[in-house]
């Protein structure tokens, strides 16, 4: 490969670049290392400060649009194409609203392709020329959404023919939690590496807590398939010294239906969202993060998300089901309670049973957690995968 100018490194993504966290900081990553960094991606208020910034259209809501990419799916699904790469390529870039996307990056060379969406591997293909590929499993798409029908009649077979026909040839996959690791090289071979969806290190000092007046906070998106409503049918178990902050965005109708339901308890509070790099500090004023979340999905049940990491910045201490991912590293800190089982009762049982010393004892556990669960330490892992894939030997690390 050719050396003494910057790589040029083209990030991926079906979401805001500049709102949503792993793209990112990808972004910020790659451009503090000296690389020419642009980004296709849905538009973005935030000021990225890359080479080049190609716009991708919001998905059209409607109903003709819906029903021609319910069409589009349904051939894909029944005839796969395989003689015929363009012609899939071309429904599958109707099917995502991707129409024109090819065109936009027609005579543009790059070195390396970060792909944070799987709906973007067809295009990536098509344009990439000699650069290398790099795709973020940021979950196990093959069972993304299997809690609804429509993804078993619309998604659930072009996800998975997607995975079988691009992933064995992508450079290199990353995922964010050991189940999906694990999931991926079963079912598909895949050897994913492990880049764990931390934020950047926040200097934070422990916060007392008030032993009369125990705050938790869930914070992220309203997705129905995580069932909020029973951590307000969990509160209304607990003891008087308990409340519970809602942070939620997105999904109005299930935040009213939730909003609705906690009416009824002055313990429940519903604060306005909280702008992505003011979360941590936002947070820190709470004692516990909750996030008890029943496996109905293989995704849920595999889960490592970021308030889980973010809770620990915050120095909280962390209260859960006993989801197999954030357990292990619970109990490997201290940092927090792990329910005995998933049930509303096992969980308002674990926290109605702590001390105010408890919840403090796991705060410090975090601190000193908050050290080794940072970005500055998970960067690490990409620095290593980078300077391997773009054949450099002195990257930043």
């Amino acid at each position: 490969m050719e050396s003494g100018y910057p790589k040029k490194i083209l990030v991926m993504c079906l979401a805001d670049p500049g709102g949503n966290p792993r793209p990112r900081r990808a972004i910020e990553l790659c451009r503090s290392l000296g690389f020419h960094v642009s980004v296709m991606g849905y538009p973005t208020r935030k000021d990225l400060q890359v080479k080049d910034y190609f716009p991708l259209s919001l998905p059209s809501l409607a109903l003709r649009n819906k029903f021609y990419r319910k069409i589009s799916a349904l051939l894909l699904d029944f005839f796969p194409f395989k003689k015929n790469e363009g012609l899939a390529r071309k429904l599958w870039a109707f099917r995502y609203d991707l129409i024109g996307a090819e065109e936009k990056l027609q005579g543009r060379e790059f070195d390396l392709l970060i792909v944070e969406d799987l709906q973007f591997l067809p295009l990536t293909f098509a344009v990439k020329g000699n650069a290398k590929i790099l795709f973020d499993a940021r979950e196990y798409y093959p069972r993304q959404n299997e809690g609804e029908w429509r993804f078993h009649l619309f998604e659930k077979r072009g996800r998975v023919q997607l995975c079988r026909d691009y992933l064995t040839r992508c450079d290199a996959v990353l995922t964010v939690s050991e189940g999906l690791q694990r999931e991926y090289r079963k079912e598909f071979g895949i050897e994913a590496h492990l880049y764990r969806s931390t934020p950047p290190y926040a200097d934070m000092a422990v916060q007392p807590t008030n032993p009369e007046k125990i705050r938790m906070v869930y914070h992220g998106k309203a997705n129905r398939n995580r069932c909020l409503e029973n951590l307000i049918d969990i509160v209304s178990m607990l003891d008087e010294r308990f409340s519970l902050d809602l942070v939620l965005v997105g999904n109005p109708p299930y935040q009213k239906e939730l909003r609705r339901k906690g009416a009824s308890s002055k313990r429940i509070s519903f604060p306005e969202p909280i702008p992505f790099e003011e979360i941590i500090p936002a947070i820190g004023q709470y004692d516990i993060g909750f996030f008890y979340c029943e496996p109905i999905t293989f995704n849920l049940e595999n889960c490592l998300p970021n308030k889980f990491f973010e809770y620990i910045q915050a120095r909280l201490m962390i209260a859960i089901g006993p989801s197999l991912d954030m357990a292990k590293l619970v109990k490997q800190y201290e940092c927090g309670v792990v329910a005995e089982e998933f049930s509303l009762q096992s969980m308002a049982k674990t926290l109605n049973a702590l001390s105010a010393s408890d919840i403090d004892r796991a705060k410090h556990q975090s601190h000193k957690a908050a050290k080794e669960l940072c970005f500055e330490k998970e960067q690490e892992k990409l620095v290593a995968l980078l300077n391997r894939l773009l054949e450099e030997s002195n990257l930043f690390c």
